[in-house]
Order: C-alpha cells, then structure tokens, then sequence
C-alpha cells in the first residue's frame, strides 16, 4: 500500500505475526488500522485502537486494504487463507 493511496477515515489492516505464549509456535493476528491524517511522507494512524502516531512509507507498504482471511488450526494458531479455500468460503 502506498500513502498516496491512503486518505483521512481509510481502514487499513496490518499483520502481526507473533508467539503463542511461552511455545515455539507462532500464529498471524490482524490488527485495524484507523487514519487520521495523510501526509506527503508520513500517515497519522491509530492501530488497534491505541493512540494515533506517525507511520512512514516502510511501515504503511506493509499494510492491506482488504481484510485478511485467517485459517484457525486445532491447535489455536492462525495463518493465511489459500485462493482455494478462499474460493471455497465465498461459494459455500
């Protein structure tokens, strides 16, 4: 995603890929992003719903305009939709 894309009130999302307490398995999480301002080289934005603060090109091309479809595992972590079983979720 590029800033000059973006505009004041977009909805962004950004992925956050972390560990599953003290394990060695990592899930994905998707966080929100709200902007507030647009700028030519940075973006004022609140993710997650915490305090708005600068975000410069390097962060926001990181960003998705759509949200991402999460897979959830037996074992409680998340990942990415393939195209096939996002196909799937959309015919059935």
């Amino acid at each position: 995603m590029k800033i000059s894309s973006l505009k004041p009130g977009d909805t962004a999302y950004q992925l956050y890929r972390h560990k599953m307490g003290n394990t060695t398995i990592s899930t994905l999480s998707v966080w929100r992003v709200s902007v507030k301002e647009v700028h030519e080289e940075h973006v004022i934005a609140s993710v997650n719903g915490n305090a708005p603060r600068k975000y410069r090109e390097r962060d926001v091309a990181k960003w998705k305009k759509k949200e991402p479809v999460l897979i959830r595992s037996r074992m409680g972590y998340s990942r990415l939709a393939t195209k096939a079983e996002k196909e799937a979720l959309k015919s059935g």
